[in-house]
């Protein structure tokens, strides 16, 4: 059995936006920031901690803004808070109208604010560090920015009976755009035998992604199977480690979303 490996070394740079011009943040009013925001994920001193309590922010020109907690009324309904904002630079404070004494102004540091994301970051005393993450967009589920630094590796197992004894095959790197859609790039591997280097190394920028995947369609006979492996490189902890045959094509995905993986072949 020959085993052309071939690693797919995925690199996500994330890049921390200038959220403002002094000129435009000293009147505190940025239009960036005015609207609803939807809540998608947060972090409490590194751990997730899922989509955040404030789940709905609306943010309005005349500064003011509305923290909306769904469903955490006592029976259920919604529950507001409702307060001043005010920007400078890539500080963000609020004033709440109603508050326990000493705890009236809400101080964030804002990471990252264009028309679609806004991330900020604050420190709880005496608790920790708390990032949370909001989308304009509502069907938005997932902070893309968590997930970095992958290489995805596969395996191609080749039944060659004889040294010179050709194969062909096309592997098709497969992700998703920042609009959820599919983007798949092909490369045909041919004029192979088993005396070639059995290791071919690619590279692949991905600003961002939900689903990443590799699919092998064969184009000789002698294909045998497909192995994809997703290691995230700071911890090496291994993501995904699957098989699939390839009778015709294999293909095996990991949505970072639902954490799942998916193996189908025909």
């Amino acid at each position: 059995m020959k085993k052309l490996n071939l690693l797919l070394t995925i690199i996500l740079g994330i890049t921390i936006l200038s959220c403002s011009s002094d000129d435009e943040n000293n009147n505190g009013n940025n239009s960036t920031l005015i609207g609803t925001w939807y809540g998608i994920s947060s972090t409490f001193n590194g751990n997730n901690s899922g989509i955040p309590d404030n789940n709905i922010l609306k943010f309005t020109s005349n500064n003011r803004v509305e923290f909306i907690y769904e469903g955490f009324g006592n029976n259920g309904e919604n529950v507001s808070e409702f307060g001043d904002w005010t920007e400078n630079g890539n500080t963000l404070t609020i004033v709440w109208d109603d508050s326990d004494p000493g705890l009236e102004n809400y101080v964030l540091e804002i990471l990252e604010l264009n028309d679609s994301t806004l991330k900020w970051r604050t420190e709880i005393t005496g608790e920790g560090t708390l990032i949370e993450t909001f989308s304009k967009n509502q069907n938005a589920t997932v902070d893309l920015s968590q997930f970095q630094d992958y290489n995805l590796e596969f395996t191609v197992d080749i039944a060659a009976s004889g040294p010179n004894d050709p194969y062909e095959f096309q592997a098709t790197f497969i992700t998703t755009d920042g609009d959820n859609q599919v983007i798949e790039m092909t490369e045909t591997y041919s004029g192979l035998t088993a005396n070639t280097d059995d290791f071919i190394s690619d590279s692949k920028i991905v600003k961002e992604y939900k689903i990443v995947g590799v699919r092998v369609t064969a184009v000789s006979s002698n294909i045998g199977g497909l192995v994809v492996k997703l290691t995230k490189v700071s911890d090496q902890n291994k993501v995904m480690d699957s098989f699939e045959s390839i009778p015709n094509s294999a293909t095996i995905t990991y949505n970072f979303e639902t954490r799942t993986e998916t193996t189908t072949s025909n």
